[in-house]
């Protein structure tokens, strides 16, 4: 397992954002997991913790109580519902991509068996795109 890069001060930030965003049960595995996905490295509590500036705020966070009236609607915090439309997101291009991947195949399809037909051979659809070395593109 390789080792994620040394927390820069611009890392500290992400995590003092995440920090100061968190809304209901502030657990270490929680912010630990959306630390991930916000910076793309897994960070130890260690780690964070040996920033002070990252500790102090820690700590004062840690013991404030939070109202988790909203918590039930929001799933727990800012965090998970900004990566809940992240991956809606992702999911929406997904298809729509596999929807274009398919048209592509299709297309595919109907050109091979035109090829076919005429009896265009592999070497011949595999030959490449003449190019006029003589003409300047501008």
């Amino acid at each position: 397992m390789a080792t994620a890069p040394r927390l820069t001060k611009e890392k500290i930030d992400i995590a003092l954002s995440l920090l100061d965003s968190w809304v209901g049960k502030l657990t270490w595995d929680r912010f630990l997991a959306l630390l991930e996905l916000d910076v793309g490295h897994k960070y130890t509590k260690a780690a964070l913790l040996r920033h002070p500036k990252f500790k102090k705020n820690w700590d004062s966070k840690r013991w404030i109580k939070n109202d988790e009236s909203d918590v039930n609607n929001s799933y727990g915090f800012k965090g998970l519902n900004s990566a809940l439309a992240k991956i809606d997101k992702l999911e929406n291009t997904i298809e729509r991509l596999e929807k274009e991947n398919n048209l592509l195949i299709e297309k595919f399809v109907v050109w091979a068996t035109n090829a076919a037909n005429k009896g265009i051979t592999l070497d011949e659809l595999n030959k490449p795109i003449p190019t006029n070395s003589n003409k300047e593109f501008r």
